[in-house]
Parts: structure tokens; C-alpha cells; sequence
């Protein structure tokens, strides 16, 4: 019972954000073209998956130690350095990116234009590399065994 309800949060934390970290990149794909309230949404859209993330991975670590999984399961281990992958990448590519096009969205006078601060290349490969190790990610933990054959 316990292990079900646990399964749930997680899942649906984590499941939430990653929605919404994709409808982010579409809002954004909205703000490459000089529109502005698109790229607030989509800050706000990320702003909500960062909270989410987190339940997400404490009701993970809950999962493991409930569900008495070894911390040395292939499946974890391999999600474990995606997940500093996630981290690493975030930092490198995407943090300073952030700061940037949110203060070009407030104060777009005397900053570059938030069109030029969003379509920033090296950011949205970036945020691209982010959903996509998010997303083998939530496939290694939901398939586990199965992906993995010698797990």
C-alpha cells in the first residue's frame, strides 16, 4: 500500500514536470518570435516543474529504500548518472541562459530583446539535452529489467 502511494507521488511529479518543461520549449518556440507573454508562461511553466522535480526525487528515494532495491541495481546506477548528467548540463548550459532571458523579459529596454536571449543556440541545445536525459530517465525507471538485460 505504502510502496503504491509513494509509486503515484513519484510518478506523477515527475511526470507533471516533464509536461510542463515540454510545454515550456513550445512556449519558448512561441517567444523566438518576438512575443512576450509566451516566454513569461514559459518561465512560470518551469518555475512550477522545479518543486515538482523535487517531490519527484524524494518519493524516489523513498521508492528505493521501501521497495528494498540495492543501491547498486544497474537500472539505479545508470539513472543515477543520468540524473548528474541532467545536472551537469543544467549548470553548463542552461543556468546563465535563464538569468539572462528573465531579465530581458522584465526590463526589455535596456537589455537585448528577449527574441535574441530565446533563440540562443548553445541554451536550447541545452534545454534539449535536459528533456531528453529527463525523459531516458523516466524510461529506465518505468521499464527497470527490461531495458536492461543484464540487470
Amino acid at each position: 500500500m505504502l510502496y503504491g502511494t509513494v509509486l503515484g507521488i513519484h510518478a506523477a511529479a515527475m511526470g507533471t514536470a516533464l509536461t510542463l518543461l515540454v510545454a515550456s520549449e513550445l512556449l519558448l518556440l512561441l517567444g523566438r518570435r518576438g512575443t512576450r507573454k509566451p516566454v513569461a508562461v514559459a518561465f512560470l511553466s518551469s518555475r512550477i516543474a522545479g518543486p515538482l522535480v523535487m517531490i519527484g526525487i524524494v518519493a524516489g528515494i523513498a521508492l528505493v529504500f521501501i521497495g528494498g532495491w540495492s543501491l547498486l541495481t544497474p537500472w539505479l546506477v545508470i539513472s543515477l548518472i543520468l540524473i548528474a548528467m541532467l545536472v551537469v548540463v543544467e549548470a553548463k548550459f542552461v543556468r546563465e541562459w535563464q538569468a539572462r532571458a528573465q531579465a530581458a523579459l522584465r526590463d526589455a529596454a535596456t537589455g537585448p530583446g528577449v527574441e535574441a536571449v530565446v533563440g540562443e543556440t548553445r541554451a536550447l541545445y541545452g534545454r534539449l539535452a535536459m528533456l531528453t536525459i529527463f525523459a531516458l530517465v523516466a524510461v529506465l525507471m518505468t521499464m527497470k529489467a527490461d531495458v536492461i538485460p543484464f540487470a
